[in-house]
């Protein structure tokens, strides 16, 4: 479709070039049937363009009427009206405020990801009306079939619910505020939210999951909190600045490591223009690391809301936001083995280790195993001496020690759980960190709403 006086002019002229390549035709030399096929695709090519001149061509004379009775048609809608208005992209912006590339964006995309505020202002000012019905968009409750949808990708009905469908109420506001969002997260044009093809646009990079995972499921919640990382990242202005290695980082911040890990990891992160955000919903993955115009941004989300489990998480992300050479990085849950046999999967573990260990902790390891005389159910009270010994956290020394029994099919998780000292929350702890450094303002009201959302426990 021709949006501007721009295209219009480029339309003309591609479609000269290919009428001077049809006349060509007849002094050409080649074996008649190529002759015959290659006439038969310009002229496909020129009919083609000759349909899009002639609605622009209507358009512009005002030969049109514009009431909406398909939401899905809205966009397309939009469009031809600004045209049949006489209005540019730039006087259309000009009308609601807004930067002439927002609107090119728009109709560019099909306006997905536009606010239900935004559309309104659209509307209003080319005069659009919604006629329409909202049985129109298909058989059923047009909420539930939305729903449905999101569960396909593997968003659980609780996140779904809180963070999409806060309420069943199926006005025409409600209906296209939901379907907004939708199509911002998944970067889906809104005409095919409402047809259910919400397929989440491929993660870029690696992607190790447990071979047992729903690839498509894990990946459509994987794409939200993506989505919610890179709004972090539009949304904060300091530098951003490599990380040192582990045992600069441990000589920096000293017996912090110790007294207080994830606190000194989080906020070393933020320091070197790393941001950390807290996800709370269940599920699909625990730690992410990605890449936006070369700043890596981690994600963390478990269960076990202790700082020793989350710093060990926390350092584990770190290696990634180091190594990660623009690619993106999306970890499955700590009970699936085999993603951890992968080389960097290794390094990342090993480098988390000594960042919160030490490079003693393999001999750390051997002591509390024989001090328990190599058996579990002495190990507590061996690790307890062991981390008091080295100066080190017990509970993340007890992490340690339970993945490597875990090996030997041994499930220590739940003691080593119980190791952990500190009443403090993580999730809290990096959620208010988080709104301490984000300036909300730089994003646009749905893009702040679906963040602040994301963050709600």
């Amino acid at each position: 479709m021709i949006r501007n006086q721009r295209q219009y002019n480029a339309t003309n002229r591609q479609r000269a070039e290919l009428m001077a390549n049809l006349t060509a035709l007849a002094s050409a030399t080649d074996e008649p049937w190529i002759i015959e096929a290659t006439k038969n695709a310009l002229e496909a090519q020129i009919v083609e363009l000759d349909e899009e001149i002639a609605e622009y061509e209507e358009l512009r004379a005002g030969a049109a009427r514009f009431s909406v009775r398909e939401l899905s048609d809205l966009p397309r809608e939009l469009v031809r009206a600004r045209i049949a208005r006489d209005l540019t992209q730039r006087e259309l912006a000009d009308r609601i405020g807004i930067q002439e590339q927002q609107i090119q964006r728009y109709e560019a995309n099909g306006y997905a990801g536009a606010s239900v505020a935004r559309l309104e202002d659209v509307m209003r000012a080319l005069n659009v009306s919604f006629a329409g019905e909202l049985t129109s968009l298909g058989e059923g409750d047009v909420l539930a079939r939305m729903r449905s949808n999101l569960t396909a990708l593997g968003l659980s009905s609780k996140t779904i619910k809180r963070r999409f469908l806060s309420t069943d109420v199926a006005s025409s506001a409600r209906i296209t505020d939901v379907a907004s969002r939708v199509s911002r997260v998944f970067g889906t044009p809104i005409e095919r939210v409402f047809s259910g093809d919400l397929a989440p646009r491929e993660l870029v990079g690696a992607f190790r999951a447990h071979p047992a995972a729903n690839r498509e499921r894990v990946t459509g919640y994987a794409r939200y909190a993506e989505y919610l990382a890179e709004m972090v990242t539009k949304s904060i202005s300091m530098p951003y600045r490599p990380l040192p290695e582990a045992d600069q980082i441990r000589e920096i911040l000293g017996d912090h490591l110790r007294t207080r890990p994830y606190q000194a990891l989080l906020s070393f992160c933020w320091e070197h223009g790393i941001p950390v955000v807290p996800l709370s919903d269940s599920g699909n993955f625990y730690g992410a690391c990605w890449q936006f115009d070369d700043r890596p941004v981690i994600v963390l989300k478990n269960s076990v809301r202790t700082p020793e489990r989350w710093a060990f998480l926390l350092a584990h992300e770190m290696w990634h936001a180091g190594h990660a050479e623009g690619a993106s990085v999306v970890e499955d849950e700590l009970t699936a083995r085999e993603w951890r046999e992968h080389p960097a999967e290794r390094a990342a573990d090993e480098y988390a280790t000594q960042l919160l260990l030490g490079p003693d902790a393999e001999a750390m390891s051997n002591v509390a195993a024989r001090r328990a005389d190599h058996l579990v159910a002495n190990l507590r009270d061996s690790v307890l001496d062991v981390a008091e010994a080295a100066g080190v956290a017990p509970g993340i020394l007890a992490d340690h020690l339970a993945f490597r029994v875990s090996r030997s099919n041994v499930n220590w998780w739940p003691t080593a759980n119980r190791m952990h000292t500190s009443d403090v929350d993580p999730w809290r702890l990096t959620r208010s960190s988080l709104f301490e450094h984000v300036y909300l303002a730089r994003l646009d009201s749905t893009d702040r709403d679906l963040l602040i959302d994301g963050m709600a426990p």
